[in-house]
């Protein structure tokens, strides 16, 4: 059975995606991208799914994910893999990074603080409680961290590869 090289975990915003791309091609690594698998798997973007019920998704997500756990390269989670105990389990063992970011960066990075004030508040309340929820699993999985919030994509990806060199 092969196994991913690298698998990044954090909440929506934390640059799973684009960092994971970096690293990738880095490293001369398969990029599995999760959300995108879910998406196709669904055949529907992941906002029309949600607005059906979390639970769909969730389900999907789950799947995809420990298909994606058993595949070489670098892995992008989806950011409510970790919320499935067989996907933690699944974790157990594999090279974990978790990029932490705080909830306004964020939301910064989705293109969320353009929303009015009401409605960004609100996005950022979802986010802390989403954040909060999440951290301990993510704490759990992860081999170690990297903080996000004042680097950019490539500089986090440097610091990806480097930390993980040294794992």
């Amino acid at each position: 059975m092969s196994r991913p090289d690298l698998v990044l975990v954090g909440i929506p915003g934390s640059g799973k995606s684009t960092v994971a791309a970096f690293v990738a091609q880095s490293l001369g690594l398969p990029l599995v991208e999760v959300d995108d698998l879910v998406e196709e798997r669904l055949g529907a973007p992941a906002g029309e799914v949600f607005a059906g019920g979390e639970a769909a998704y969730r389900e999907a997500e789950q799947e995809v994910s420990l298909a994606a756990l058993q595949r070489r390269g670098v892995v992008a989670l989806g950011s409510g893999a970790v919320d499935s105990a067989a996907v933690r389990e699944a974790l157990d063992g594999l090279r974990v990074v978790w990029l932490r970011a705080s909830v306004a960066t964020a939301t910064r990075r989705l293109g969320m603080n353009s929303f009015g004030m009401d409605a960004l508040v609100a996005i950022r309340n979802r986010m802390d409680a989403l954040l909060a929820e999440r951290a301990p699993c993510y704490a759990a999985v992860a081999t170690f961290a990297v903080d996000t919030d004042r680097l950019s994509a490539a500089q986090v990806a440097s610091a990806v590869v480097d930390q993980g060199a040294e794992q």
